[in-house]
């Protein structure tokens, strides 16, 4: 992969985001439930980094995507 921002090869792909303790779910939203419980899951994110100009180049997650996404208009 080429930044094509700047050019640069030094990509470093696959970072997960993390969070601190205080705070909540980080990621995409979905609904999920079991039985008679709903609940809202969260989908882990990745993203690539240019490591020259510090540049996120594409964030995305792995795995399954057929799921039913929290638009936040619920």
């Amino acid at each position: 992969m080429k930044c094509p921002f700047c050019g640069s090869e030094r990509i470093e792909e696959g970072i997960a985001w993390g969070q601190t303790a205080e705070v909540g779910n980080i990621g995409l939203l979905y609904k999920s439930s079991v039985g008679f419980i709903k609940a809202v899951g969260t989908a882990e994110v990745y993203s690539d980094l240019c490591l020259n100009c510090k540049t996120i180049l594409r964030t995305y997650i792995k795995g399954n995507t057929d799921k039913d996404w929290y638009h936040g208009t619920e």
